[in-house]
C-alpha cells in the first residue's frame, strides 16, 4: 500500500529526530570518556573507599567522604563494565566507582589555551618554564603537571650537589664532564681520582645541566618527573617485557636454592604488587644499574659471594678494600625479614629490593625519578644526602626505558607529572657543557707588587686581602694560570684611590668555564706629609731610615715608589750611601732618642743593649766615603734591618 506523504514525511523527522538524538548520545559519551581527565567532581557518598585498581576486589588505600573535593585524573571500567575513576585528593590517589562521584567542573588544567595559561600561572611555574609546557600540552592534552614547589634555594642545592662523591660521570666522559675541584683531581699527577671503579667526579656545569628540570621538559625525558607508585590500570606484565626485551632479564631463570624457575618480567610485577612501586620503575631501574648482559652482582657470580644477587645495587659503592659488587654482595648477605634478606636468588633480590625501595623512597616523598636522583625533600633524612644513584645522567636513562615500555594508548591517557620548582632559579636554562677542553680554570700564583696578600695564596681559595700605604697610588697584579691553555684577565697596573679597592683577577679554562679570585686591597689614608728620608713612614727621621737605604743599594730589600721618593736625600734620581749619610747627618731630625723611644725604633740585641752608631763630622771627601762604609760595614756583620742611632 503506498504510503501517503503526510505519514511519509511524519517518517522521515521521526528518523531525523532518532538519529539525531543518537548521534548527540554517541558525542555526549565520547566527549565524557575523552573529558574525563579534564573534570572535578565531589564525592556523594557518606564515606567512600580508594582502592589501588579499578574494580572492588583491589585493596582499600583510603576513604574520602561526602563533599570531599576530588580531582579526576583517568575514567576506565572494572570486568562487569562499571565505570571507575582514578581520583587524586590531598594527598591520596586511587580508585573510586563512579557512581558516588558527581562531575563539578572542568579540570584543572582546562581545554582551551587560555585555560592553560591561567592554569600554569596558578601553579606557579616560572615563565621559563611555560613555553615547554605550552608544547607538551599541545601534544598531549590530558597530561597534567603540577608544579612542586620545593622551597629549596637553587644556590644552596647546587653547592651541596656538588661536594665531591654525590655526582658521578664516567671517566672517559668529556674533559668538562669531570671535576677539578679539591679532592677530584690531582694536580701532580694529571689524573681524576677513581670514586667508584671508573667514575670520577662530575663538574658543576654538567651537574646545573642535569638538576635544571628545564632541559627534560619534552615528551620522552618528563618521565623522570612521573609518579612511580604502582597503578595497575595500565602498568602490566607486556609493558616490563618491552623494557626487558634485548637483555637478559627477558629470559627465564631458575632459583639457586628453591630450584624454582620464573619469568623475570613475571618477578617485577609481584615485587610491584608487595612493594606499591611501579614494575616498570623497577624493571627499568634494573636495567639501568645490570646493563643488557648483567653484572656480576645480578649473576651471582661475584668471588667470595657467588649466588648472592642485588638487582638494585643496594649499599654498593666502592671503598679502599672492596669493590661496589662485593659491598653489595656483603650487604645481600645480611638478614632482615622485611626485605627478604639474605639475597640468595633472583627472585628474592628483586622483590626485596623493591620493598626496600618502596619504604626508603616512595613513601619518603621521592616518589620520582628526579628526587631520588637529587633528594630535595625531606624524608626524615634531611636534604641531599639520600639519594639512589651517583651517575648524574641515571634519572634521564631510566627516562628514555619508562617512555620505551607504555604503549601509545597509555601515552594518550591522563598521566600526572610533578615538576620541581627551586627558588632563586637562573633566568635562563643551564646549557649542556660540549667542550673537550678541562676544566682547569685555577691560577698557579697571584701576587701584588710592594705588598703581599693575606692569606698566602692557594689555588683553591677566591679571597685576599692586601695594604698599601698611602703614597702608594698604584700596583701591580701579577697572576698566571696553572692550566696550559688557560686565559687571566684582569691582571696588570691598577690605580688605587684612599680606603678600599676590588680587584677581579679572571681565570678562563680551556672549556671555558671562568673561576674568579678577588683581592681587596686597602689603601691608607695620608695622615700627614712625611719628611724626606723617612723611608719607612714611622714619622721619625732614624738610623733605621739610613740604613733601609743601604739594603736598597745593596739589593737585600725592596722600595715602593713613595719609598724611593723619600730615600733620595739629594734628588739625583737614585739612592746610595750618600743619602743614607745625608738623612744620618740631618741633625734637625736626626737626635738622640730615649732609651724607650730605641726600643721602639731600634733592634734589640743581647740583655737590652741596641746599636748605637755615631757618625763624626765629615770636613773632606775622604771622610764622606769612609764613614758611609763604616756604617756599611756593621749594617753587612750584623745583617740587622733596624739601628737606632
Amino acid at each position: 500500500m503506498p504510503i501517503s506523504s503526510e505519514v511519509n514525511e511524519l517518517i522521515k523527522k521521526m528518523i531525523s529526530y532518532i538519529l539525531s538524538f543518537a548521534i548527540a548520545a554517541s558525542m555526549a559519551a565520547s566527549c565524557l570518556t575523552a573529558s574525563a581527565a579534564n573534570m572535578k567532581g565531589s564525592c556523594t557518598a557518606d564515606v567512600l573507599n580508594v582502592r589501588s585498581g579499578a574494580g572492588t576486589g583491589y585493596s582499600k588505600t583510603g576513604t574520602v567522604s561526602y563533599g570531599d573535593s576530588l580531582t579526576i585524573l583517568s575514567e576506565t571500567t572494572d570486568s562487569s563494565g562499571a565505570k571507575w575513576y582514578k581520583i587524586s585528593c590531598g594527598n591520596l590517589t586511587g580508585y573510586v566507582s563512579a557512581a558516588y562521584v558527581q562531575l563539578t567542573s572542568s579540570g584543572s588544567q582546562g581545554s582551551s589555551d587560555a585555560d592553560f595559561e591561567s592554569y600554569m600561572t596558578k601553579q606557579g611555574f616560572p615563565e621559563s618554564y611555560k613555553p615547554y609546557l605550552r608544547t607538551l600540552h599541545e601534544q598531549h592534552p590530558k597530561w597534567i603537571f603540577t608544579a612542586q614547589k620545593l622551597g629549596v634555594d637553587w644556590n644552596t642545592a647546587l653547592k651541596e650537589e656538588c661536594v665531591v662523591g654525590r655526582n658521578l660521570v664516567h671517566s672517559s666522559a668529556l674533559a668538562s664532564w669531570k671535576s677539578m675541584e679539591k679532592g677530584a683531581y690531582d694536580f701532580n699527577g694529571g689524573y681524576w681520582y677513581g670514586l667508584d671503579g671508573s667514575w670520577v667526579a662530575a663538574s658543576k656545569e654538567i651537574i646545573m645541566y642535569y638538576m635544571d628540570p628545564r632541559n627534560f621538559l619534552n615528551d620522552t625525558y618528563i618521565f623522570m618527573f612521573e609518579n612511580q607508585s604502582y597503578d595497575p590500570s595500565y602498568q602490566t606484565e607486556s609493558g616490563v617485557k618491552t623494557i626487558l626485551a634485548d637483555t637478559f632479564m627477558s629470559k627465564s631463570y631458575t632459583c639457586p636454592d628453591t630450584k624454582k624457575k620464573y619469568t623475570y618480567s613475571q618477578t617485577f610485577m609481584d615485587a610491584a604488587k608487595k612493594s606499591g612501586v611501579s614494575p616498570y620503575h623497577l624493571a627499568s631501574r634494573c636495567r639501568n644499574e645490570q646493563g643488557v648482559n648483567g653484572a656480576p652482582q645480578s649473576l651471582g657470580t661475584v668471588k667470595g659471594y657467588e649466588n648472592y644477587f642485588n638487582f638494585f645495587d643496594i649499599q654498593a659503592y666502592a671503598t679502599s678494600t672492596m669493590t661496589a659488587a662485593e659491598m653489595g654482595c656483603k650487604y645481600a648477605k645480611t638478614t632482615n625479614p622485611t626485605y627478604l634478606l639474605p639475597w640468595t636468588n633472583q627472585y628474592k633480590s628483586i622483590v626485596g629490593g623493591s620493598i626496600f625501595l618502596g619504604t626508603g623512597y616512595i613513601t619518603k616523598g621521592q616518589d620520582t625519578l628526579y628526587l631520588q636522583k637529587f633528594d630535595m625533600v625531606d624524608g626524615g633524612n634531611g636534604l641531599y644526602y639520600h639519594q639512589y644513584m651517583t651517575c648524574v645522567f641515571g634519572q634521564a636513562n631510566e627516562a628514555i626505558s619508562l617512555k620505551n615500555a607504555y604503549s601509545q594508548d597509555i601515552l594518550n591517557s591522563a598521566m600526572e607529572f610533578k615538576i620541581p620548582v627551586y627558588n632563586n632559579m637562573p633566568d635562563k636554562l643551564c646549557p649542556k657543557p660540549t667542550s673537550s677542553g678541562d676544566n682547569n680554570n685555577y691560577l698557579k700564583s697571584l701576587s701584588v707588587s710592594g705588598t703581599s696578600v693575606s692569606p698566602k695564596f692557594d689555588k683553591f681559595t677566591a679571597s685576599y686581602t692586601a695594604k698599601v700605604n698611602a703614597e702608594v697610588s698604584s700596583v701591580t697584579v701579577n697572576a698566571n694560570p696553572l692550566g696550559k691553555s688557560a686565559k687571566v684577565s684582569g691582571k696588570g697596573k691598577v690605580s688605587l684611590k684612599t680606603g678600599e679597592n676590588t680587584v677581579k683577577v679572571t681565570c678562563t679554562a680551556a672549556s671555558g668555564v671562568k673561576r674568579t679570585y678577588t683581592i681587596k686591597i686597602t689603601r691608607k689614608a695620608a695622615s700627614q706629609t712625611l719628611q724626606q728620608g723617612d723611608v719607612n713612614g714611622d714619622k721619625y727621621l732614624t738610623v733605621v731610615d739610613a740604613l733601609l737605604m743601604l739594603r736598597y743599594n745593596a739589593g737585600k730589600t725592596q722600595l715602593d715608589p713613595a719609598q724611593l721618593k723619600r730615600a733620595d736625600m739629594n734628588g739625583d734620581g737614585k739612592v746610595d750611601v750618600i743619602d743614607a749619610y745625608a738623612a744620618e747627618k740631618d741633625k734637625s731630625e736626626l737626635k738622640m732618642q730615649k732609651k724607650q723611644e730605641r726600643y721602639h725604633h731600634g733592634t734589640l740585641l743581647h740583655e737590652g743593649y741596641f746599636i748605637i752608631i755615631e757618625m763624626p763630622s765629615i770636613t773632606s771627601p775622604i771622610a764622606l766615603i769612609a764613614r758611609p762604609v763604616r756604617l756599611l760595614s756593621i749594617f753587612f756583620s750584623l745583617d740587622v734591618a733596624s739601628v737606632t742611632a
